[in-house]
């Protein structure tokens, strides 16, 4: 979706969401500040004030819909954290059609992992569905007569999709150093050797190429590919990344500290290689479970890289599919750790550009310079701090000024 589309939606759908509100009687205000944030909208029903962050997606399918609900539910709990007053969070997410399959399980995922917080998931076409905080008297049917004129989606290539952000890692990182970024090293003349040595499809890698070359990004006519205005494209790679995360509180299940973190996360690592060899020997002719593969990111991954800024913020595990038996291997459990995390479990929508491209430091998998800096500018907690220091020492002198 466009930005200029993705702001009207935006704004279309916090109107119908305050509209739904105030047909059910609510009080509602808009704009109210706390420190530095600014909520969506206050609504106030006598028994209790709420706080309600608004999340909008282009597609109504889970995988888009979960990660802006965990950060709508982050934020309004991070507003109701600092409330002067009493206030009860709630976190909605919208598109132009989500299926009511898709709404229940969205439901589900917040009541496991947020029981405290209440949800809504709304769409053009009337659905209206709400759980927790005495929510569920807001809830209605979809009529297909009721589909609203929210801006569609403008389908155009995903420039920042999962093999795309692997692919101009290989691009970009021909020019960072071997420990900061995991990537063949390799003049890439065209785009069926940019696929060969990505491991894609040509189709991927030519629509990329020409993707990149159509908007200014790419010089074709030298002997080999090379980005251009390499700062700009960094810029909108941050936007584009903004909303991507699904974030997971966990806790240590025997009191332990990043170290005992750290050497978990390397010996499960180095034992999935291990296993995965072994059963590629034993069995060649048939397919091979692939192993959740993991990783150390954010602020953690910095200081493992050597251009770490930022200290006491909880360490961010990368891991490719939440599984509770993986979580036990690492010492990690889900359970009440709402209000106090340990650690955040973050799992990737952009699963092969994080993983593919992460380095083994003292053995230790971790988050690649790129993906470090990705996600830190989009981190609330001095995130911002963090990616100006390696846009500073690592970034800049490489890709110009920003």
């Amino acid at each position: 979706m466009a930005v200029a589309d993705r702001v009207r939606a935006g704004a279309e759908f916090e109107g119908l969401l305050a509209d739904v509100f105030r047909k059910a009687g609510w009080r509602v205000r808009r704009g109210l500040r706390v420190n530095t944030r600014e909520a969506d909208l206050i609504v106030d029903a006598d028994r209790a004030k709420y706080v309600v962050e608004l999340k909008v997606s282009s597609e109504g399918r889970r995988d888009r819909l979960i990660p802006l609900l965990s950060q709508a539910i982050l934020q309004a709990q991070a507003f109701a954290r600092h409330s002067s007053e009493s206030i009860l969070p709630i976190a909605v997410v919208a598109a132009r059609h989500i299926p009511v399959s898709v709404a229940e399980q969205i439901k589900q995922f917040a009541e496991r992992y947020a029981p405290n917080v209440g949800v809504g998931v709304i769409d053009a076409q009337g659905l209206r569905s709400f759980a927790g905080q005495g929510l569920e008297e807001l809830d209605a049917k979809p009529s297909r007569r009721q589909t609203l004129d929210i801006a569609p989606p403008q389908h155009r290539p995903d420039l920042f999709s999962d093999l795309n952000q692997w692919m101009l890692k290989i691009l970009l990182g021909q020019r960072l150093p071997e420990p900061l970024i995991s990537v063949p090293r390799k003049l890439i003349r065209n785009a069926s050797q940019l696929a060969a040595i990505a491991r894609v499809s040509v189709m991927s890698a030519s629509r990329l190429v020409n993707q990149l070359a159509n908007e200014g990004f790419l010089d074709k006519d030298g002997d080999h590919l090379q980005i251009v205005r390499a700062d700009e494209l960094l810029e909108r790679w941050v936007s584009a990344n903004r909303q991507m995360a699904l974030d997971i509180p966990a806790r240590w299940i025997i009191k332990g500290a990043e170290k005992q973190l750290f050497a978990s996360v390397a010996r499960y690592s180095a034992d999935s290689k291990a296993d995965l060899a072994l059963k590629s020997k034993v069995s060649s002719s048939r397919a091979t479970k692939v192993p959740n593969r993991c990783c150390i990111g954010l602020f953690a991954a910095a200081d493992a890289l050597g251009v770490g800024f930022v200290r006491g913020v909880p360490p961010y595990l990368y891991l490719e599919r939440l599984d509770r038996d993986v979580l036990d291997k690492l010492g990690l459990s889900l359970e009440h750790a709402d209000h106090r995390a340990d650690i955040y479990v973050r799992v990737p929508s952009n699963k092969e550009a994080i993983f593919r491209a992460a380095v083994i430091r003292k053995d230790l998998p971790v988050s690649d310079v790129l993906q470090v800096w990705l996600d830190a500018a989009a981190h609330p907690a001095r995130g911002h701090k963090q990616a100006e220091e390696i846009w500073r020492r690592v970034l800049k002198p490489l890709f110009g000024k920003r």
